[in-house]
């Protein structure tokens, strides 16, 4: 029996020994990626200085920004949770960290994901932007740097160990876009409102419609437990029962069809809504073109947003 205990107890201390490396390693890994450096020469853009080009800066930043980083863009503290941490959408104002930005600052954080000193930036949807035309990158820096100063500071962002193993696991997706986007890429230009259907996939890939709802647009499950899953925006969900009115109307809204109220912590409808009635009927083309895709079977029962 003492042999049982002995063998028995180092095994669990092997076990045990072996987990803790592999999460210190982990931890050790996560670090490192998080103080890797790249060294970015941005393309030089022209930055416009006419007021239609900083209303439609405008529009581009209520669509794309303040729903992360607050309506006055003085930055909100998107994630507290105990198990994951805190997680600081900074203040962009010229009070913020972003005050000793210049252009070629803006256009390395938005398209590539690095910050100041050439660190990448975590949770930044820089994947999505990066295909931002030229003419729209350059108004939305245009009016990001009109806005006024909100004296708002914050306190870093703080993940727990569980959250970094999470991350160095996969299980949280890919939140470091500087890893793995093509830094030489070229800018291009905006694709023409005539083809209603290239123009919604423009804005469907920029809004970032398939972090919720997934690469097939079919639906996925959401990275915080206590959220819904993202819905089925293929001809095989709901939409193509609502149809292009129905659809406008609901992000118009924030109400389904069905009587539905859309969450806008998790469906920024309030944003999406900054977008007129034809770049709405452009969106809907372009899903209503996607295959007619079912929702995931571990999805099916899930309460979707």
């Amino acid at each position: 029996m003492r042999k049982i205990l002995k063998w028995t107890g180092i095994i669990l201390g092997g076990v045990l020994f072996i987990l803790f490396c592999t999460v210190f390693l982990m931890n050790a890994s996560y670090n490192q990626r998080l103080k890797k450096n790249y060294d970015i020469q941005p393309v030089s853009l022209k930055i416009p200085q006419d007021s239609l080009s900083l209303a439609e800066g405008k529009k581009w930043v209520n669509n794309l920004c303040t729903h992360c980083h607050g309506n006055q863009l003085e930055g909100t503290k998107f994630l507290n949770d105990p198990a994951f941490g805190v997680l600081i959408a900074p203040n962009l104002t010229p009070a913020g960290v972003t005050k000793a930005y210049r252009d070629a600052d803006w256009v390395r954080a938005i398209r590539h994901g690095v910050g100041l000193g050439g660190r990448p930036l975590f949770i930044m949807p820089a994947n999505e932007f990066h295909s931002l035309s030229e003419e729209h990158l350059s108004q939305i820096i245009a009016y990001i740097k009109t806005v006024p100063p909100v004296k708002k500071d914050w306190e870093d962002s703080q993940f727990t160990l569980l959250a970094k193993v999470l991350v160095q696991a996969g299980a949280l997706g890919k939140p470091i876009p500087a890893e793995y986007l093509d830094h030489n890429a070229k800018l291009k230009t905006s694709p023409t409102k005539k083809d209603s259907r290239v123009y919604g996939a423009y804005l469907v890939q920029v809004s970032g419609c398939r972090a919720c709802h997934g690469e097939q647009l079919n639906g996925a499950p959401n990275h915080d437990p206590a959220g819904p899953a993202g819905a089925n925006i293929t001809p095989g969900g709901n939409l193509a029962k609502w149809g292009e009115e129905g659809f406008i109307k609901t992000i118009r809204s924030g109400v389904t069809p069905e009587g539905k109220k859309l969450d806008q912590k998790f469906m920024p409808w309030q944003n999406i809504a900054q977008q007129d009635d034809e770049a709405l009927k452009a969106i809907y083309t372009y899903l209503m073109a996607q295959p007619k895709l079912e929702t995931p079977k571990n999805l099916a029962k899930a309460k979707s947003e």
